[in-house]
């Protein structure tokens, strides 16, 4: 393995100046080291859709960030877990979306002893909602889909301190923004934090929740918060420093909010035309992003979204 420098080109245009140090394990796996005994493992199948999960290695123990969308991915997961060859800790969900639990089971099922910790509102809507969220995936992606989901065994609490890989990472749930709860973890004497999905790296995000103004705000308040966090974990995309990465988010937010209101005539639906626009004018202003799900309509999916929003 070859030991590389992070930079927008070794990502393919989704890393924004991290300065991190990482190896690369595979197609779509990096390893990040960071000081003695922690390394992150961010494991992803490249291209649309493409969704992170983490493995936290530390000395003497390992955990596991988010599930994977199917079961393809999150075998890929287990199989890097087990080659580390150390005991996990737990397996931390941090929201309600299907592509961060899809490929739950797989993870469950591999390592029994390991808890999986999620705040209330995730398991909450994970347990109200997974069977039938798994059922439609399985239309799209057939035998990939496990065919049930695990209940979280421990909810998180607001502020509290975890013990993973060795380390104490306090608890930071916000929401709604791109869901309606995110679990953040941050580690300060690394100056880590996992951010989930409450940012991506240049990815086109998932509007679809109708949550962009109550996202904005959460974002305001962690971009002040975390203003100094060198190694920010996003949801989707590479690493980079979390103002960074936090400001990109709103800047796409408030781009995207703007140009929908500037096409919103009433009460009316968006018209087909109206979606053009709008499509276009967005990929002209952030080209290159990929979609962090896999639907070729999710530009038009994000504008019906936000203008209903809008309408309140």
């Amino acid at each position: 393995m070859s030991t590389v420098t992070l930079s927008r080109r070794a990502f393919g245009k989704l890393a924004i100046g991290a300065g991190l140090s990482a190896t690369w394990i595979g197609h779509a796996t990096a390893q990040y080291t960071l000081g003695t005994g922690l390394d992150i493992v961010q494991i992803n199948r490249p291209g649309e859709g493409a969704v992170n999960s983490y493995i936290l290695s530390g000395t003497d123990s390992i955990a596991i960030l988010d599930g994977q969308r199917t079961g393809i991915e999150a075998r890929q997961v287990v199989a890097l877990a087990r080659g580390i060859g150390k005991p996990v800790d737990a397996i931390v969900l941090s929201h309600e979306h299907p592509d961060h639990f899809g490929g739950l089971q797989i993870l469950a099922d591999a390592f029994p002893q390991a808890p999986i910790l999620a705040s209330e509102t995730t398991a909450r809507l994970v347990v109200q909602n997974g069977a039938a969220t798994l059922a439609f995936m399985k239309t799209v992606f057939g035998n990939a889909m496990p065919d049930t989901v695990p209940r979280p065994t421990r909810i998180l609490a607001d502020g509290e301190k975890l013990r993973l890989a060795g380390l104490d990472w306090v608890v930071d749930q916000r929401g709604p923004c791109e869901a309606l709860g995110m679990t953040m973890l941050h580690q300060s004497e690394r100056n880590i934090l996992f951010a989930a999905d409450l940012v991506g790296n240049r990815v086109t995000p998932w509007l679809v929740d109708k949550s962009t103004g109550a996202w904005l705000a959460e974002l305001e308040t962690a971009r002040t918060r975390y203003a100094g966090i060198i190694t920010c974990l996003p949801g989707h995309g590479a690493a980079a420093p979390a103002r960074a990465l936090m400001d990109q988010e709103m800047s796409y937010l408030t781009f995207f909010r703007d140009l929908v209101r500037s096409e919103m005539a009433g009460a009316s639906p968006l018209s087909a035309e109206a979606k053009r626009r709008i499509r276009a004018a967005t990929l002209l202003r952030f080209p290159g992003y990929p979609a962090v799900a896999p639907a070729p309509d999710l530009i038009e999916l994000n504008a019906d979204a936000v203008a209903t929003e809008l309408r309140g």
